[in-house]
């Protein structure tokens, strides 16, 4: 078998070996040091050096490929979040749209105002202000603009 042949094994194996005890189970890339500690160890020695540099290309070629599997979990990942921010801002939505039905379904009923006042101090939300006009909960943050007719 050629050095640079056992050298990725070598690699692949203790990857592997990293990949299966690490505990949130993404893949692991050796660091620069480990490659260079492992070429060490199955590089060809000649009077005491270490011959065959041109397996150095090989390393390069064996870590790249890791690299790119990680570039693509990466865009995964982002992908997978993206849409789940696009799920839960889908759900703020509804949420706030029966926070409003609510709202309009509590005036003139004291004992659903009282219930929704529980409920929002019981969420750490701040009150409602009982006397203000039912405004939508989508805008709430921007403040009302007067219209001249």
């Amino acid at each position: 078998m050629s050095p640079s042949r056992s050298l990725a094994g070598r690699i692949e194996e203790r990857e592997t070996q990293l990949t299966q005890e690490s505990p949130d189970g993404l893949t692991v890339t050796l660091s620069t040091q480990e490659v260079v500690r492992i070429f060490e160890e199955v590089a060809p020695k000649k009077k005491g050096r270490i011959v065959g540099i041109g397996s150095v290309n090989e390393v390069a070629r064996t870590t790249s490929s890791y690299t790119s599997r990680r570039d693509e979990e990466t865009t995964q990942m982002k992908a997978q979040m993206d849409s789940q921010k696009a799920q839960i801002d889908s759900q703020q939505v509804r949420l706030d749209s029966l926070e409003d039905l609510l709202n309009v379904m509590a005036v003139g009923n004291p004992v659903m105002q009282r219930m929704l006042t529980e409920r929002r101090a019981a969420l750490g939300m701040p009150p409602r202000d009982p006397k203000s006009p039912i405004q939508p909960v989508n805008s709430r943050a921007t403040p009302p603009t007067t219209s001249t007719i």
